[in-house]
């Protein structure tokens, strides 16, 4: 591939000489031409496989502050699943594309989760949050204990005391299929 490309560019400037164009002002277009074909391949790429979501709530704080702009990585989990303590962007179902919640995956796949006197628990093992430090005063759903499908995710927000996340039937457990992406 690099033979080929070296060849056209050496044909090219053969044929450049040939209309008597200096070789300074070839040099430079040709310079300008590959920065103008990388600024457009970054773009592309940047909006094929990511995105930009405002943050509409304090859920995330203080890791992610309202009204904060959050990339969005759309690739990642097509490579691999989400991991414990990612932060991901989902939407609400099939037909909700307009309105997109920010969370902290706290449970995977196959997974129990209760929170009892404050802490949440999985598969009975309590989980230290490094980013709160707070009881959790509504368990919500998790008073008892919710197991996840195989292909459903528990999020939970780091202002949890504040937010809507799947504790709450409005949210409920994540599927895979809901996820955007993960914020970065």
């Amino acid at each position: 591939m690099a033979h080929t490309f070296a060849r056209k560019r050496r044909k090219l400037q053969r044929k450049m000489k040939a209309m008597r164009i200096p070789h300074k002002i070839l040099t430079v277009t040709l310079v300008v031409l590959g920065f103008l074909l990388a600024a457009m391949s970054g773009i592309m790429a940047g909006r094929l496989f990511g995105m930009k979501v405002i943050v509409d709530a304090d859920a995330m704080a203080p890791a992610i502050e309202e009204n904060a702009a959050v990339r969005v990585n759309k690739l990642i989990y097509k490579v691999r699943k989400p991991g414990r303590m990612d932060v991901i962007v989902f939407n609400m179902g099939k037909n909700d594309t307009s309105r997109y919640y920010v969370r902290r995956v706290v449970g995977l796949p196959g997974e129990t989760i209760q929170i009892v006197d404050g802490r949440l628990y999985i598969n009975d093992t309590p989980l230290e949050f490094e980013y709160n430090s707070e009881y959790i005063e509504d368990p919500g759903l998790c008073a008892e204990p919710v197991t996840l499908g195989s292909d459903e995710y528990f999020v939970i927000g780091d202002n949890y005391n504040h937010c809507e996340d799947s504790r709450f039937g409005a949210v409920g457990n994540i599927s895979s299929s809901q996820i955007v992406g993960k914020a970065g």
